[in-house]
């Protein structure tokens, strides 16, 4: 399944209507979608809001919204980590699975974020946490093997399996009072049990993209892998991973 395709896909199961019912958005606003991947959240808030400003660095995931031709929406190539192209000051910013790839910037990260918005404006981050390792029963020794790959993907700043416990105390930091602490429910990331052929096909393309094998012997990160698929054809598959959604408000 090709990356675009994927995103696309995933679009079906995050609830944007029922997440949007729980911002503070108002018809005036001037918002910015940050990490909008194919556009699904910025196709449903514009109808919501004055503009949206929708950004992702990968032209194909930008192709759809592009084309969709919203009128409202005014679509950027460029990475989220600075955001200093968007001249003017926000009243909300949004980004969904975007800030675990900023491992060892998101404190910076989210601080240039929280520096756009307007004094009241808000901010609604959406981050998943442990989405590997939240899958259960898996063997102590392929667990073990996970927290390292975890780590070596950490440090070598590529990605945060558990960005999502770190959002809150971060926004913190920058004096932004949190009005807003929910886990989501989600049937690609947070379902236990047996996923259907759909859900369990997402898996398999996201472990296929998984670098195991350059931390591990690739007989080694075949097996992990193996095991974790397994899971979602498992009756007694628990899945403890969360999806972490925090909104805050500029003080």
């Amino acid at each position: 399944m090709e990356l675009r395709e994927e995103y696309e896909k995933q679009q079906e199961y995050r609830k944007w209507l029922e997440i949007i019912e729980l911002l503070p958005i108002e018809d005036n606003q001037v918002i910015a979608d940050l990490g909008c991947g194919t556009g699904g959240f910025t196709e449903i808030i514009s109808e919501k809001v004055r503009q949206v400003i929708a950004v992702d660095r990968n032209q194909n995931l930008l192709t759809n919204l592009k084309e969709k031709n919203i009128k409202n929406v005014s679509i950027i190539e460029n990475d989220i980590s600075k955001i200093d192209y968007i001249t003017e000051e926000l009243d909300g910013i949004f980004s969904s699975f975007s800030i675990a790839y900023f491992p060892k910037d998101m404190k910076e990260v989210i601080g240039n974020w929280v520096n756009k918005l307007k004094s009241g404006g808000w901010i609604a981050l959406i981050e998943i946490d442990d989405l590997l390792r939240g899958h259960q029963p898996l063997s102590e020794e392929n667990f073990g093997k996970l927290a390292r790959y975890e780590e070596h993907i950490k440090e070598n700043g590529v990605y945060d399996f558990q960005a999502g416990r770190k959002i809150k105390n971060t926004l913190k930091r920058f004096n932004m009072e949190i009005i807003l602490e929910k886990d989501l429910e989600d049937r690609e990331l947070t379902a236990s049990g047996i996923a259907d052929e759909e859900v369990y096909e997402m898996w398999k393309s996201r472990l296929d993209r998984l670098t195991i094998s350059q931390y591990y012997p690739e007989k080694i990160a075949q097996e992990i892998k193996r095991e974790l698929l397994s899971l979602f054809k498992n009756p007694e598959h628990i899945n403890n991973t969360k999806v972490k959604f925090i909104v805050a408000k500029k003080i």
